[in-house]
């Protein structure tokens, strides 16, 4: 698909939990189906999200029947409904978004996006830690230390909820257990040392 460049106040949003309220009432809204939310559970949440700002949710699959057939299915109760023509661009002219359809094109209020966050893999790969099914960082809960002894992870790299309470919540957690890990490590440290000394 074709994603020309939207700037920000063309009303184009990643999160409908945060952001929307300045459109609330608006006529229609479409959401892009892909990456983050070529997920039909995922889709599902989104549209709930959108409907609370708009009347009308349209998803565009871009052309890809099989996943406009799940999508159905998953929102089938929300009244959303599913374009799956080929996208071949995408235009903001201050206060909609033209939706440029293979045979015809489609003007939205708003544009829902969640582009999938990228992690540093050579820094992953350089501390030997594990991603999930979804490319995040694993980690334990309550301090998000991962499988490397030492290293932790918060925010959107280990969560698959890329939202600012959360990277607060796991920021604020990792810290706490930061700050736990160095004062155990100095503590065994200090007592190696007294041990040669005693021996």
């Amino acid at each position: 698909m074709c994603i020309l460049s939207l700037k920000a106040d063309t009303g184009r949003f990643h999160c409908m939990f945060t952001f929307g309220y300045e459109h609330r009432g608006a006529a229609n809204a479409g959401l892009l189906d892909r990456e983050a939310l070529a997920s039909p559970l995922h889709t599902a949440l989104v549209v709930d999200d959108t409907l609370k700002f708009a009347k009308q949710v349209t998803v565009y699959t871009d052309g890809n029947a099989s996943l406009a057939k799940e999508m159905e299915v998953a929102i089938k109760e929300t009244g959303a409904r599913i374009e799956n023509r080929k996208i071949s661009g995408l235009k903001g002219n201050g206060s909609t978004i033209i939706v440029e359809l293979n045979g015809g094109n489609r003007v939205e209020c708003f544009l829902v996006h969640q582009p999938v966050a990228k992690i540093n893999l050579s820094l992953v790969d350089q501390l030997d830690l594990e991603l999930d099914a979804r490319r995040d960082i694993v980690n334990k809960p309550p301090f998000f230390h991962t499988n490397t002894p030492g290293v932790f992870a918060a925010g959107d790299c280990a969560s698959a909820f890329k939202i600012i309470p959360m990277a607060l919540l796991m920021g604020a957690n990792a810290g706490a257990g930061i700050a736990r890990e160095l004062s155990v490590r100095s503590s065994k440290a200090s007592g190696t040392i007294k041990a040669m000394l005693v021996a």
